[in-house]
C-alpha cells in the first residue's frame, strides 16, 4: 500500500513541477527555464520508472486524479510567485458620467490620467494599478458605471 502512495505523491509534484516550468518557460528567464526543465524531465525519469511496477488503471487513475490537483496547486504556486505588476487600464466613459467616474476614482485613491477628446459621447481615462486588490476596487468601481476598457501590463523594464 505505502507503494502507491509514494507513486501517488510523487505523481503529483511531477504534474506541479511539470505546471511551474511550462509557465517559467513561457513567462520566466532562459536561465529558470533550463532549470526548472531539468529538474522537471529529471524527475519525470524516476516518475517512468515507477509506474513501470504500478498496474495499468492505478497508474491512469493517480495520473488523472494528480492532473487535476497538480495543476491547481502548480498554477497557484506560480500565481503566488508572481510579482506585482503594473497594469494599465485604458476606459471610455460616457460623456455624463465622467465627473461621477473621476470622483470615486478620486475617493479610492486610484491614479488615473483623463484625456480630452473630440468625442461628444465618450471620454477616455488611463487607470493604473499596481496590486491585485486596487485591481478588485478598479473592477467594481466600473461596475457601476457603463465602460468598456482594454488592460495592458509591463512586460518588460528600460
Amino acid at each position: 500500500m505505502w507503494f502507491y502512495l509514494l507513486f501517488f505523491v510523487c505523481q503529483l509534484v511531477n504534474v506541479v513541477l511539470s505546471t511551474i516550468k511550462s509557465v517559467i518557460t513561457i513567462k520566466g528567464t532562459k536561465l529558470m527555464a533550463y532549470i526548472f526543465s531539468a529538474v522537471n524531465y529529471g524527475f519525470n525519469t524516476y516518475i517512468i520508472k515507477v509506474i513501470a511496477d504500478v498496474e495499468l488503471y492505478v497508474a491512469v487513475i493517480v495520473s488523472v486524479i494528480c492532473n487535476l490537483l497538480g495543476v491547481y496547486l502548480g498554477m497557484l504556486i506560480t500565481d503566488k510567485m508572481r510579482k506585482e505588476q503594473l497594469w494599465k487600464i485604458t476606459v471610455t466613459v460616457p460623456t455624463e458620467k465622467m465627473t461621477e467616474f473621476k470622483k470615486e476614482l478620486c475617493e479610492n485613491k486610484i491614479d488615473f490620467i483623463a484625456y480630452e477628446t473630440s468625442w461628444n459621447d465618450y471620454k477616455v481615462v488611463d487607470v493604473f494599478s499596481k496590486h491585485k486588490s486596487t485591481s478588485k476596487t478598479i473592477k467594481h468601481i466600473f461596475s457601476n458605471y457603463d465602460v468598456k476598457y482594454t488592460i495592458s501590463a509591463n512586460v518588460g523594464e528600460l
